[in-house]
């Protein structure tokens, strides 16, 4: 893939985060900055800061025939980002979102069905703690 791809599936997952994250009354302002994709301010006025990792699509990786996932890549920062982690299945038009608890790696790989408005609306409220 492309790197000028890359940055287009980046930029369509940052705005569909923040599209989806207003529909929850949390207000976004998108900043173009190293560690922080969206500033967000919670209903009960919390400000949050969101860093959004995004993906096209489900793929398999790898040389044996595995499943397919959705492969998140994370920087050298993951493990001292205080804010909150938004991953988008552009493809399936959901997210997810959590708060650095424990250590990550550089990749996450997220089975597709783990995508859903359940689950999205579920892990949106207690990563904002709405």
């Amino acid at each position: 893939m492309k790197r000028t791809d890359q940055i287009f599936i980046g930029r369509a997952g940052e705005f569909f985060a923040a599209f989806i994250l207003e529909r929850f009354g949390i207000r976004t302002t998108h900043v173009d900055l190293p560690h922080d994709d969206l500033w967000c301010r919670t209903p009960n006025g919390d400000l949050v800061r969101v860093q959004v990792k995004a993906c096209s699509k489900a793929m398999v990786h790898g040389v044996k025939a595995r499943p397919a996932r959705y492969s998140f890549q994370f920087g050298a920062n993951r493990n001292i980002y205080d804010g909150v982690y938004i991953l988008v299945a552009l493809d399936k038009k959901l997210c997810l979102a959590f708060r650095r608890d424990d250590k990550i790696g550089r990749t996450l790989k997220i089975k597709p069905n783990m995508f859903t408005e359940h689950a999205q609306t579920q892990t949106i409220k207690e990563a904002f703690k709405l």
